[in-house]
């Protein structure tokens, strides 16, 4: 009798079974061909800076998936050190596969929304010239009878293991937290696994009425309900942003499309803005100077900006934000604003230094996210106000009084 054919999927740090493409394409495939299931959880090709808080969510993830895999006899193999590629070149012997279908992030368009060459600057003009309806998210695949075995895998291919940290990228000061500490202040207590990502969107969206207020109550600071809190499990990977979208449409097609339902797709439409807007932009994206094109005037020093990774900015609010960040790897959407403004403006630091250690530190961190939000605060992205005029900035002291008037979020992050 013929062997069965081994169907591998390449997770490439997306760590769900809802809404993966190419888990429902190996699932048909093996089903029509005969064929068996394995699973390569190796270091992502276009790997990235991943700080300890991100890890931590990510290993949880990783866990829970291993765990439902071996349920259906299908093996995880993790190779934390190498892609898919140097994994199958090292070990092609013992895996094997006749096919490798490879998982990628979850956006809302599989293919650009508005053609490259008139793909817009700013997101007023993306979310009006929006021609279609983002796509709905595929459900889990059904894949029982489909697994290659657990038997005669090297143990060491079946354990987890703990992310190296990049020799090149040496992790700026702040907590290593294990796989599961958090700290008891956190507003984002939750695992980062999908069935805890799964659960939130059903609590937020469905269980209270945190959706209905949430484009009164996202600029909060302290707790687990004034914002949604799904962004850390789409920067792992644990949940899809089609999934997401498609719970906004059934939670309005019961209770009406209100403020809050509707400012939460904008947020959304917003990441999606941000992904395409690297594509088309390429490496100027990134550069200092942004999508603009804009000299610097920037103050390269890096003993302020040593004591700035401390918590030690000068500014109580900042601090505050800032001790937060580094305790937990969570900051408000009005905290990041905060942050960055101050970054920028009053200590005149390189924005590009801000940004990349939000990208190691934040739990939630997604290249493009971060540095178009960062951009869009220097002046040099996609901010409608800063092309041919000057950046936004914040008065702190306004804010103070607006949104931590009793200085509760001062007091907890002291």
């Amino acid at each position: 009798m013929a062997r069965a054919i081994t169907i591998a999927v390449a997770l490439e740090g997306q760590l769900r079974l809802d809404d993966q493409p190419a888990f429902a394409a190996a699932v048909a495939l093996a089903r029509q061909r005969g064929g068996r299931l394995i699973v390569l959880a190796g270091r992502p090709e276009a790997q990235r800076l991943r700080g300890p808080h991100q890890r931590r969510l990510a290993a949880q993830a990783l866990g829970s998936l291993r765990s439902r895999l071996m349920a259906a006899a299908i093996p995880l193999l993790h190779f934390p050190q190498l892609s898919t590629a140097a994994a199958l070149a090292a070990h092609g012997e013992l895996l094997r596969p006749e096919v490798v279908l490879h998982c990628r992030e979850s956006w809302l368009f599989d293919d650009w929304p508005i053609a490259p060459a008139s793909f817009p600057r700013v997101f007023a003009e993306f979310r009006r010239g929006l021609p279609q309806a983002p796509l709905p998210p595929l459900p889990p695949a059904d894949l029982a009878g489909l697994g290659a075995g657990l038997e005669g895998w090297p143990p060491t291919w079946l354990q987890p293991h703990p992310q190296p940290q990049s020799p090149c990228s040496p992790p700026p000061p702040g907590p290593r937290p294990d796989t599961d500490s958090v700290d008891p202040r956190s507003a984002f207590p939750f695992r980062g696994d999908e069935p805890s990502a799964l659960a939130r969107l059903q609590h937020y969206l469905f269980d209270t009425d945190g959706l209905r207020h949430y484009k009164a109550s996202r600029n909060g600071l302290v707790g687990t309900e004034f914002s949604s809190k799904v962004s850390p499990f789409l920067g792992i990977g644990s949940l899809s942003v089609r999934r997401i979208w498609a719970e906004l449409l059934r939670y309005q097609a019961l209770h009406g499309a209100d403020e809050g339902s509707e400012w939460l797709k904008q947020e959304l439409l917003w990441r999606e803005f941000f992904l395409w807007s690297e594509q088309r932009h390429g490496a100027a994206f990134h550069d200092p100077g942004g999508i603009q094109g804009r000299p610097h005037s920037w103050v390269a020093d890096r003993e302020r900006f040593r004591r700035w990774t401390r918590a030690d900015s000068g500014h109580p609010l900042i601090d505050a934000q800032l001790r937060e960040l580094l305790a937990t790897g969570y900051l408000s959407n009005r905290g990041r604003q905060w942050v960055a403004s101050h970054f920028i403006h009053e200590l005149q630091l390189p924005w590009i230094w801000g940004a990349r250690f939000f990208e190691w530190m934040l739990i939630d961190a997604q290249p493009a996210l971060n540095t178009g939000n960062w951009a869009y605060l220097a002046g040099v992205g996609s901010d409608p106000r800063s092309f041919g005029g000057t950046p936004r900035r914040f008065n702190l002291e306004v804010q103070l009084q607006r949104y931590d008037p009793l200085q509760t979020h001062r007091q907890r992050w002291s």
